[in-house]
């Protein structure tokens, strides 16, 4: 897990390497770089990371799922619990919001930061093939 003081490679929306006019990879870092990773965890599976089995929100076990009460729930905890194990996130200002559209659950995820009033914000869009994960300025 990246922390809010680390640095990362910067990946574009499409998880690809960027660019920078010098032809290097720019580099990100401070909570440009903690987004990034949360993004990065909330699309990918527990068990895909080598070193760190329990990385991963799962999210991709919901890809087909009925969209119901107890799935929100599970996916509500899962989120909230995987957000809460950050020290660097205030643990009791994780919340989320569900809406369901065309087939797209897209779930708001709200939270901030240890030392910070200012609330950050992800949408996470679970559709039947894919998890999309983007922030919202």
């Amino acid at each position: 897990m990246a922390g809010i003081n680390d640095t990362d490679i910067r990946l574009d929306d499409d998880w690809q390497l960027t660019q920078a006019s010098t032809g290097d990879a720019p580099a990100c870092s401070g909570v440009d770089c903690f987004l990034q990773d949360i993004r990065l965890e909330a699309i990918t599976q527990p068990g895909e990371l080598f070193y760190d089995e329990e990385w991963g929100w799962g999210l991709l076990e919901f890809i087909q799922a009925e969209d119901d009460e107890m799935t929100r729930l599970e996916i509500g905890e899962r989120i909230k619990e995987k957000l809460r194990r950050r020290s660097e996130i205030k643990a009791d200002t994780v919340t989320t919001e569900f809406l369901f559209s065309e087939d797209i659950l897209q779930i708001l995820v709200r939270f901030q930061f240890s030392g910070s009033e200012e609330e950050q914000q992800i949408e996470v869009a679970i559709d039947r093939v894919r998890v999309e994960v983007k922030l919202i300025d």
